[in-house]
């Protein structure tokens, strides 16, 4: 089983096989934000009872993005438990599977020499990369709203990565920063961890990426909770 870490007070982040997903704990109520590839929803399911929690009381998922390797196990809580899944209103048409942002296998072609990114696509595809993962159930990470979830989630408009993309300020100077800074990632190789941009291929609009990663960045958290790679905490892994 993948634990979860709590790396400040009621909140946990659980660093997954190729993407990770973080759960803030209210008691017996939790939000989740992002879950995983659609292979990943046994694990996802598992780290929250690991907190002794139930997967029918979330009180929300909060996505940062609706690509696959976020949305997995959202599908599952919406469908078995009625839970609500919000996201940016950029993002709400990709959740319900009317818009496609995410990377193709012919976009990746070029990379594919490397045994790395061979690797990775190869495992992608087996956790349901290419599977359609729409959402019926979702609505808006609107300010109001999220703060009255367990966590107070507070948005950070981070587009670029994908039109919507969001991050979210978290108590004790901690970001979910989704996949607007990263600390590792196959595909792009170098030194890990440490905070970076997702490799290009990835991003719906690069100029845009490119400034929100550097107005994330400026804003000085002191842990910062990746969508892929190790929780970094004043610039070291936890």
């Amino acid at each position: 089983m993948l634990a979860p870490v709590e790396v400040a007070d009621d909140i946990f982040f659980v660093h997954g096989p190729a993407a990770n997903w973080i759960i803030l704990r209210d008691g017996a109520d939790f939000t989740l934000i992002d879950s995983g590839y659609p292979g990943d929803t046994p694990a996802v399911l598992a780290s929250i009872r690991a907190l002794g929690l139930q997967p029918a009381r979330a009180a929300a998922v909060v996505l940062t993005h609706a690509h696959v390797d976020h949305t997995g196990a959202a599908r599952h809580l919406s469908a078995d438990h009625g839970v609500p899944v919000l996201a940016d209103e950029k993002e709400r048409a990709a959740v319900r599977g009317e818009e496609q942002y995410q990377v193709t296998l012919p976009d990746l072609l070029p990379l594919l020499w490397k045994p790395r990114v061979l690797a990775w696509t190869g495992h992608a595809v087996r956790a349901g990369g290419l599977t359609p993962n729409a959402i019926g159930t979702d609505g808006t990470a609107s300010g109001p709203r999220l703060a009255e979830l367990p966590g107070a989630p507070a948005p950070i408009a981070t587009p670029g990565h994908t039109p919507g993309h969001t991050a979210y300020r978290l108590a004790g100077g901690t970001i979910a920063a989704g996949d607007a800074l990263i600390t590792a990632h196959p595909v792009n190789g170098g030194r890990w961890p440490r905070l970076q941009p997702i490799h290009p291929v990835f991003d719906h609009d690069r100029a845009a990426a490119t400034a929100s990663r550097r107005a994330l960045a400026g804003l000085g958290a002191v842990t910062v909770l990746p969508g892929h790679g190790p929780v970094l905490a004043d610039g070291a892994e936890v």
